[in-house]
């Protein structure tokens, strides 16, 4: 494995997870993609992952439709879960790095990954998805989102408080793409400003996907 930017980045969510959780848990700007997602969910018993759940946005939204839920919300990030914890009390967590998801039983009906593609390189980005594949049964649903840009500009970069992460920027095409090649269909792909208070402005890439097949080995 190549050098490994994102455990730079874990140490900055460790250290800022309770600002973060106070910027963007209240966030509505993606409400109507969670929806999207919930309204695909099975109507008796589901199961939900939450991928790099940061403070359980898209697990609070669920949980509060959906109280039959059993919702995993997993990120590598102790204080992460923590936050996720207080807001959500109860909610069931797993501390785990979202290329190793080994230890994590499969069968989920759904999964959402947001904002966690951006922190890795292009040979981990792909590894991430092949996990989601395989913790999800056929059909299952995927929502994603990440923030798009020109490749060339990726590398480190300061954050609001100042530490530095380390970002990677893709094309839609390229997530759309990658998603396919783990054995997933896109059913919808939104382009959407970055919330007005994101320390820098982007473009946002939503995408709602459907597990179809195996991943290829």
């Amino acid at each position: 494995m190549s050098e490994d930017h994102n455990a730079e980045s874990v140490a900055c969510f460790d250290k800022h997870a309770q600002r973060y959780a106070e910027n963007y848990f209240d966030l509505r700007n993606y409400d109507r993609f969670y929806q999207a997602l919930l309204e695909r969910l099975p109507s008796g018993p589901v199961r939900l992952l939450d991928l790099a759940c940061g403070a359980g946005n898209v697990a609070a939204f669920v949980r509060q439709a959906r109280t039959d839920a059993q919702i995993l919300c997993v990120d590598q990030s102790a204080a992460m879960l923590a936050a996720a914890q207080q807001r959500l009390p109860g909610i069931a967590t797993e501390q785990a790095d979202c290329r190793d998801l080994s230890a994590i039983s499969a069968g989920f009906d759904a999964a959402a990954f947001c904002f966690g593609l951006s922190y890795f390189n292009d040979e981990d980005a792909r590894q991430v998805l092949a996990e989601l594949a395989r913790l999800l049964r056929v059909d299952g649903s995927l929502l994603l989102s990440t923030i798009s840009g020109d490749p060339v500009d990726s590398g480190p970069q300061l954050s609001s408080s100042g530490d530095r992460v380390h970002m990677f920027y893709r094309q839609p095409e390229t997530i759309a793409a990658w998603l396919n090649e783990a054995g997933f269909s896109v059913l919808r792909l939104d382009r959407i400003a970055s919330p007005a208070n994101a320390s820098q402005k982007t473009v946002d890439v939503v995408i709602l996907a459907r597990r179809n097949s195996v991943p290829a080995d």
